[in-house]
């Protein structure tokens, strides 16, 4: 037991809220590939799972006429959030954490990602980026994971980690000066 000594009480609530499910009649070649994409991400399968159902219930409209999300919808709006509407946004890797929750960006004009932000914690908290005109990344997360949750954004540029906030001021200011 000694081994749990270590565990937060919020990692502790987490468990409480996990269940094992078995799925039966899934295809193997598609659990498969399925599997290797997700782990190419750094997740597991019960988190890209919870997370297709987060979307479904919150998106499904007609596909399901006979089930109601309207009560699952209470849970998933704590669960997520949405940023909108800003001229300029820096986000850094204990901004997600301290949001507890998947966040959505919307009509960010400069959406600006600090070189702290690590894969997982971008995978676990950016659920979305949309509308925005100028977004940057470290380059070390991988662009097509970024582009896979960006629609109807302008320029998308990732930057290499040395390059120091100044630089990154300029490019920004570069950009809107082109327009």
């Amino acid at each position: 037991m000694s081994e749990f000594n270590d565990w937060s009480s919020k990692d502790i609530d987490d468990l409480k809220r996990m269940k094992n499910v078995t799925i039966r009649g899934i295809d193997s070649e598609i659990y498969d590939e399925f599997s290797s994409s997700i782990k190419s991400l750094k997740m597991n399968i019960g988190e890209a799972i919870t997370q297709m159902m987060q979307d479904v219930m919150e998106d499904f409209g007609d596909t399901f006429p006979s089930l109601s999300a309207k009560e699952s919808l209470g849970k998933l709006k704590r669960d997520r959030i949405s940023i909108k509407a800003l001229d300029t946004l820096r986000i850094s890797k204990k901004d997600l954490e301290e949001a507890g929750a998947q966040v959505k960006f919307s009509h960010v004009g400069k959406l600006i990602f600090e070189p702290d932000v690590d894969l997982a914690t971008f995978n676990k908290y950016v659920r979305g980026i949309n509308h925005c005109d100028y977004v940057r990344i470290p380059a070390f997360l991988p662009k097509l994971l970024l582009l896979s949750k960006t629609q109807y954004c302008g320029r998308v540029e990732p930057y290499t980690v040395e390059e120091s906030k100044n630089k990154t001021t300029e490019v920004t200011q570069d950009f809107y000066e082109e327009e």
